[in-house]
């Protein structure tokens, strides 16, 4: 059977959705094909027409769903399509299956459950009392229990990374790879509550692949010339320095290409900073999310110390990995001030980008339901249908001057941590109404850092050039030669 996944933002950068890729790789094990398209109703419409495409999946974030709930009511309208939806969207609010055109919502992990959804449609068997799924039949919505965790993720197929390599070539230069699922952390602004909960004695929450395991992925992916770079997604790689030992070492010596991963403060010593060096990793992103030490504690639920991220940063910044730090402004009950906290924690710890985003209290999470009691939500999220994407905040501020406070100095943010002198103008600035000028600035900035400072530089001019249509990098190329 033929599986068609429509991918919004699929040519913004070096977009993989790895859930996706995982899928993809275990259906076609069992000779099932996927192939990833283009979100856009007029390319989705004529992929369909021209290939034998039974089911539709979108896999979804919140951000995301409306638009792929509008664009799969315009599909069903003409072809005789089975779409269903996972991600962690439907996961948390699988009442969407009562949308129209929703023929199926996948809850929880989707690799098992769409194999067996596949199977049975393929077979003209009932699909109406498969584990993760609730499925609507002739108007009625049968709604089944999550199946047990996969135990042993060495049992899952590589990723299917050919989808996404035959549609944007010019996002190849990087892939990302996952060790391990689940999280023991409470963090209020993340899913991973809801997910335990979901889960509770449905098996074990941590897991982790052998190192064998990753390493095997890994040589597939150097055995493809395009790729330069691997970025490791795990939140919680550095959990296990036994794990890290063996991993390091079994990477300098057989894998030995630049890449970047995810670190928490509290398992960052100088042990598993230097096997990370040793083994080649240019970059380490580090979670600060806000500078008031208060805020982080009893409201995220991250009970870290400025001391403890500061002296992480110098860790890895003497190690000669790249520091990125991830920022959150815009909190609810909080103001400017602790934003300029977050600024003031960011100065001192000197990353080679400082990462930042507004607030979005995602349906499912803590924060959501905090903001929601306080009434800070300027627009809610269920089922699919709200009032708006959440592009800008939805956290309801106490003003208009201060939500345009908080959302311009989201674009500045970056800039000013590392130039700290330009912040009385800043100050001044974020008062201004929202502008082509800000935004502009903002991406040219992002981009630079990107590609100049927290990859290697060899890397980066290579990933620019590959942005470059081909028509004129041929043009270039004879320009040379005079």
């Amino acid at each position: 059977m033929n599986i068609l996944w429509p991918v919004l933002d699929l040519y913004r950068g070096n977009n993989q959705f790895l859930g996706i890729m995982t899928i993809a790789g275990l259906l076609e094990s069992y000779g099932h094909h996927s192939e990833v398209v283009d979100a856009d109703y007029r390319t989705v419409a004529d992929k369909l027409q021209k290939g034998d495409f039974k089911i539709v999946a979108f896999s979804t974030m919140s951000l995301y769903c409306l638009s792929y709930l509008r664009l799969n009511r315009k599909l069903k309208e003409t072809f005789p399509i089975f779409s269903v939806f996972g991600g962690p969207h439907p996961t948390y609010f699988p009442e969407m299956i009562h949308q129209e055109g929703v023929d199926g919502v996948c809850i929880g992990e989707g690799e098992f459950a769409m194999l067996d959804l596949v199977r049975n449609l393929s077979a003209g068997k009932p699909i109406t009392d498969i584990p993760n799924w609730w499925v609507k039949k002739d108007g009625q919505v049968h709604k089944n229990a999550v199946r047990p965790l996969i135990e042993d993720l060495d049992e899952l197929p590589f990723p299917n990374r050919g989808i996404f390599r035959s549609v944007n070539p010019k996002g190849t230069w990087r892939t990302v790879v996952m060790t391990t699922r689940g999280c023991p952390y409470s963090c209020t602004y993340c899913f991973n509550n809801a997910y335990k909960k979901l889960y509770t004695d449905r098996g074990k929450i941590i897991r982790r692949r052998s190192v064998s395991n990753v390493i095997s992925e890994m040589e597939t992916i150097k055995r493809h010339s395009c790729y330069k770079y691997i970025h490791i997604v795990d939140d919680l790689f550095t959990l296990s320095s036994r794990w890290m030992k063996e991993f390091t070492d079994a990477y300098r010596e057989n894998i030995r290409l630049p890449f970047s991963c995810f670190a928490r403060v509290e398992h960052i010593t100088q042990e598993v900073v230097d096997d990370l060096k040793r083994a080649g990793c240019r970059r380490m992103i580090v979670g600060i999310e806000t500078g008031d030490e208060r805020i982080r504690q009893k409201l995220f639920k991250r009970n870290m110390s400025d001391e403890e991220i500061i002296s992480a940063a110098r860790m890895i910044k003497k190690a000669g990995i790249k520091l990125m730090t991830t920022n959150i402004l815009g909190i609810p009950g909080a103001s400017l001030d602790s934003d300029l906290k977050t600024f003031d924690l960011n100065a001192r710890l000197k990353p080679d980008y400082a990462g930042v985003n507004l607030l979005q209290p995602y349906p499912g999470t803590e924060i959501y339901e905090y903001a929601r009691r306080l009434g800070m939500l300027s627009s809610e999220v269920g089922d699919g249908e709200r009032k708006e994407v959440m592009i800008s905040s939805v956290i309801k501020f106490p003003s208009e001057m201060e939500q345009r406070k908080a959302e311009n100095f989201e674009k500045f943010f970056s800039l000013v941590v590392k130039f700290p002198a330009i912040l009385p103008l800043v100050k001044r600035l974020i008062r201004w109404p929202q502008n082509r000028i800000f935004n502009t600035l903002h991406s040219l900035w992002t981009n630079y850092c990107v590609y100049f400072r927290i990859i290697p530089f060899r890397i980066g001019i290579l990933a620019i050039w590959e942005k470059i249509p081909i028509r004129v990098r041929r043009i270039s190329s004879r320009l040379s030669l005079y």
